[in-house]
């Protein structure tokens, strides 16, 4: 608990909180503007019953790209500085010290989350929507499960690759995750064997769009597919063992 609770002060002192503040008020202040007279349903887009999936959507992309950021040089920067050689002295094991690092990044991120959520409870008052707070609070749980994906599994490749790489291909996990149903939709004019290739590509991608629609469901009282988050949770459980599992040299 210790390293878990030090890895979140780290990343308090470096202000990423502060920023991510900043960014809850930055997406407040944009969708507050006018939206003139565009509709959806026959329901004014600036209607929040009808804006919240978009802002749930913008919420935790923001709040996976945080999470992203704090994991990939967590574990490298505890190596490049030794700190990992006083853990050892203390008889703490490799995969134990890995995964407490893990845990500090997906603590701070769901903290930097919950600041996100705030801000659209914040605008569901402002708004009128005021009883939709519960299912907001709701919906913030499934954000843990979309940054903690992200914290996993950028942790685990950490492990074992230097930190651009690990960036890069978390970058096209991420995007291709958040994004995947729109790639679907492009990838299902694709033919051919380079067509398969592509859409099988698309299926490895965790499913955070998913999530995140199932979020909007939640909150606007629709029906929610337990099976995306059941999905992600497995991918939670895949990455940890990783984390277990991998082994540094340096140590």
């Amino acid at each position: 608990m210790e390293i878990i609770i030090n890895v979140a002060r780290e990343k308090i002192r470096r202000k990423m909180l502060y920023i991510t503040t900043i960014l809850g008020i930055i997406v407040v202040m944009v969708f507050s503007t006018d939206m003139g007279s565009l509709t959806i349903d026959g329901r004014l887009l600036n209607d929040y019953y009808v804006l919240i999936p978009i802002l749930i959507n913008v919420v935790n992309f923001l709040a996976g790209a945080i999470a992203l950021a704090m994991s990939v040089s967590t574990i490298p920067n505890e190596y490049e500085r030794r700190t990992s050689h006083l853990i050892w002295s203390r008889g703490i094991s490799q995969s134990r010290y890995h995964m407490n690092l893990a845990l500090g990044n997906a603590l701070i991120s769901w903290l930097s989350g919950i600041i996100l959520y705030i801000t659209l409870g914040v605008f569901a008052v402002v708004d009128g929507y005021s009883d939709m707070l519960g299912y907001i609070g709701l919906a913030a749980l499934i954000m843990l499960i979309y940054t903690a994906i992200i914290c996993m599994l950028t942790t685990a490749l950490s492990i074992k690759l230097p930190p651009i790489v690990t960036g890069i291909i978390m970058i096209v996990v991420f995007v291709g995750g958040a994004f995947r149903n729109i790639l679907i939709l492009i990838s299902a004019t694709a033919t051919g064997m380079g067509g398969t290739i592509i859409k099988r590509i698309i299926k490895i991608f965790p499913d955070l769009a998913g999530l995140s629609r199932q979020a909007g469901n939640l909150v606007q009282g629709k029906a929610v597919d337990l099976r995306v988050m059941v999905m992600g949770l497995l991918i939670i459980g895949t990455a940890g063992l990783g984390i277990l599992f991998f082994r540094r040299k340096e140590a």
